[in-house]
């Protein structure tokens, strides 16, 4: 006969936080966009705005726009941004979060700006990726 083996409230407790940690990574997900040349991790549930695209290349300079839609909630786009560029070996050089936010990094000459705002559901994402001193 079989003895059926007890799981201990707190290891259950654990395994349920960790599940539900899991579903959330799950829910925002990530894919990569190219902007002016620089690749740049986008929320999954994002959605891109292709006449909102813009790119620029002059001699010692280029840069570009994308914009995005979707209905992740922004305060999870921001922390999704807090944690993949650092995670990406981007530095942080600026931030203003409030309902949303802007948020600057740097890596191998290259400037992003993300400026991330939300309401009724409807979140809206901006990258501008730039030369350094854009």
């Amino acid at each position: 006969m079989k003895q059926a083996t007890r799981v201990a409230p707190a290891a259950r407790a654990l395994l349920v936080a960790l599940c539900f940690s899991l579903a959330s990574c799950a829910t925002i997900g990530a894919r990569d966009e190219i902007v002016a040349g620089v690749t740049i991790p986008v929320p999954g549930g994002m959605r891109k705005a292709p006449e909102e695209k813009m790119e620029l290349n002059f001699p010692g300079f280029s840069g570009g726009r994308a914009a995005f839609r979707g209905s992740v909630p922004a305060d999870e786009v921001v922390e999704f941004y807090k944690k993949e560029m650092s995670a990406r070996g981007w530095r942080s050089n600026a931030s203003l979060v409030t309902h949303g936010g802007m948020l600057a990094y740097s890596k191998d000459g290259k400037n992003v700006l993300i400026m991330i705002s939300g309401a009724g559901g409807d979140t809206a994402l901006n990258l501008v990726v730039g030369s350094a001193g854009f």
